[in-house]
């Protein structure tokens, strides 16, 4: 088993949750820009979700946001991945437990496959436990709470999400499939998103 994640702190959230206040191309991507998470004068490209991810910082492949639509289209959103998990659950609900064919063996070496594709910032643990990946939720939780308050909606259950509504906008801190990785790894990830 094996655990990736960015080391996002208040000052990242800040930055994600500045995004709000002005809701438009314009504002979303100047935010960016103030941020050091965009380039000053190069256009970003929208609508290309978790397929092409726009990178930011120091190294490349390195933080990444997945940028929708552009704000001020229904549907719209900004995606901060924080997390990943290998190998992803079963949830297949005919099974309580991985078979025999199916299971995990932590004899064999099991190759992290994209570990080539995050830079030295994706702090790796090739040893992690589901509980660490639960408790990687519980404190981006935390620190969402910091500025949020309590979620307005919590789901419970193998794919937690959290909700909080702020200026017309859905905040969501979710664990799910991950679909750059087709469904290989779980992801942890915050996203504002219009409704």
């Amino acid at each position: 088993m094996s655990m990736k994640k960015l080391p996002v702190s208040p000052a990242e959230i800040r930055v994600l949750l500045s995004l709000t206040s002005d809701w438009t191309r314009e504002g979303v991507e100047k935010a960016l820009v103030e941020a050091g998470w965009a380039p000053d004068g190069k256009p970003l490209e929208w609508s290309a979700g978790a397929s092409a991810p726009h990178f930011f910082g120091d190294e490349d492949n390195g933080w990444r946001l997945e940028l929708g639509d552009e704000p001020g289209v229904a549907g719209a959103f900004v995606r901060l991945p924080c997390a990943l998990f290998w190998p992803a659950l079963d949830l297949d609900e005919d099974t309580d437990d991985y078979d025999d064919e199916d299971a995990f063996s932590a004899q064999e070496e099991e190759v992290d496959d994209l570990d080539d594709e995050y830079a030295d910032v994706w702090e790796r643990d090739p040893d992690a436990e589901r509980d660490a990946f639960d408790d990687e939720f519980a404190r981006l939780s935390n620190l969402l709470r910091a500025e949020l308050g309590d979620p307005d909606k919590r789901t419970e259950g193998l794919e937690p999400e959290e909700t909080w509504h702020r200026d017309g906008l859905e905040i969501h801190l979710e664990m799910t499939d991950d679909i750059n990785s087709y469904s290989q790894y779980d992801l942890i990830a915050i996203q504002l998103r219009a409704p």
